[in-house]
């Protein structure tokens, strides 16, 4: 109101609304027209959490990934420590009308402990893509390798 100096129209539906919004990508993507910068961002409409499992079946942890609103495409990032295979559940946070809860179910190994028995580090990326999917896009293991120094190369620094 205050930048155009007009009342808000409220009498757009959703067919109109979506016609709109086809027109105005159609003449973004032209090289006929020549349309002002705008910035179209989606966003999930419902929050995804994340729920992991322990070996024996029970669970292990869970947290919300991607909380409502938040805009896609998007990557994060997760590390766990583990010691066997990861098992993991996406789920959304809330229900949705219509639409089961869980997304799916993701496993990934395998997984061994360290050479010292003690839990190895796994990073896991999860992404929800252009088209609002999640997916579990790449998972590996990080482990750290100590490597003696020789005494000959020591002796030839001090000289």
């Amino acid at each position: 109101d205050e930048v155009l100096h007009k009342t808000y129209s409220t009498t757009l539906n959703a067919d109109e609304a979506a016609a709109r919004g086809c027109a105005l990508q159609c003449a973004i993507l032209s090289p006929a027209f020549k349309v002002r910068d705008f910035a179209i961002n989606d966003i999930v409409q419902s929050g995804i959490k994340l729920v992991w499992y322990n070996p024996d079946g029970t669970v292990g942890g869970d947290m919300e990934v991607f909380a409502k609103g938040h805009v896609f495409p998007f990557s994060k990032m997760l590390t766990f420590y583990r010691k066997e295979n990861l098992i993991l559940e996406a789920s959304y946070s809330t229900p949705v009308q219509h639409t089961q809860t869980v997304i799916g179910r993701f496993e990934v190994g395998p997984i061994k402990p360290a050479e010292d028995g003690s839990s190895t580090k796994v990073k896991v990326k999860v992404k929800v893509d252009i088209h609002g999917i999640l997916t579990v896009e790449s998972a590996h293991t990080v482990t750290k390798i100590q490597v003696p120094i020789e005494e000959e190369k020591k002796e030839e620094k001090k000289e």
